[in-house]
């Protein structure tokens, strides 16, 4: 016991001691640490302003898959970097990571107790990379979460939900994703009418809103196919107390939910204009008089 003690005093201070020795290169490895991670943020910054200010809108895709790719590679430059400094500055004071390295038993320990999910998650990052599940900007749902994923790395994905709070999500937990922007996107209304309503006139009445909404300049360029009603002008559902017509609009990614408001509050104020009745659920109470 106490050879085991004496011998740790004695690493201790050679370590120590070659800390004293070469203390100067020490610093200089963890200030170029510090530089590559500055370099490398500013690098990343001006990179998506550059995309920002010569890629359009309209190519949207390939914006999205730049900003995807430089989270990625900055990150990676990052921790192959860290890992280098930490491997300079223990060879700098006498620790030897080449058995390390080399030993399969101390390899077999460290995933045996935790690297697997390391492993899990820098897999499936990469399967989420190469398939292109989502990019940066992207809106998803991950499990019960839905949000604007903020950044990605092969390690995690963090994304950003309507409260602002933000979720780091590791990419070994990602068993099923929604992604609600690829490509293109659907904005779906439910219009309930009264049943003593004509429904020939409805159909009328909502293809005046959609002529009207494609002829506004602020939500023509984002709409991609004029609104129509779900089965040609037919009727969804019959309900307890409306008639239910479905309209639905092909969208710039994103923008569903500002097409479906606008269409709601159109319909609403286009229906009390012409007098078409928006019913609500009600329940009638008959009293019975014994006398």
């Amino acid at each position: 016991m106490e050879n085991n003690t004496d011998n740790l005093e004695v690493a201790t201070g050679n370590i120590f001691k070659n800390f004293l020795d070469n203390w100067l290169n020490i610093v200089i490895v963890i200030a170029v640490l510090l530089i590559v991670i500055i370099v490398v943020r500013i690098i990343a910054g001006r990179m998506r302003r550059l995309v920002d200010k010569k890629i359009s809108d309209e190519k949207m895709v390939i914006k999205k898959r730049t900003y995807t790719f430089t989270s990625v590679v900055s990150n990676l430059v990052i921790v192959v970097a860290a890992v280098a400094a930490i491997l300079i500055i223990a060879d700098q004071i006498g620790i030897s990571v080449t058995p390390l390295l080399a030993g399969a038993g101390v390899a077999g320990i460290v995933i045996g107790f935790g690297a697997q999910s390391l492993i899990k998650d820098l897999i499936n990052g990469t399967f989420i990379l190469l398939e292109q599940w989502y990019q940066i900007n992207d809106i998803v749902t991950i499990g019960d979460t839905t949000g604007t994923v903020e950044r990605f790395n092969l390690r995690a994905t963090v994304i950003r939900d309507i409260e602002g709070t933000v979720h780091f999500i590791p990419n070994g937990e990602i068993n099923r994703l929604s992604n609600r922007t690829h490509v293109w996107s659907r904005a779906l209304v439910e219009v309930g009418v009264h049943y003593s309503e004509n429904t020939d006139r409805v159909v009328e009445v909502l293809e005046e809103v959609f002529s009207e909404l494609m002829n506004d300049k602020k939500y023509k360029e984002v709409i991609l196919e004029r609104p129509t009603i779900l089965g040609n002008g037919g009727v969804s559902k019959l309900g307890d107390s409306a008639v239910v017509f479905t309209v639905i609009c092909k969208v710039k990614p994103a923008e569903q939910w500002t097409i479906s408001r606008q269409l709601r509050k159109r319909i609403k104020d286009k229906f009390d204009k012409v007098g078409i009745e928006i019913p609500y659920p009600c329940t009638n109470i008959y009293m019975r008089n014994k006398g």
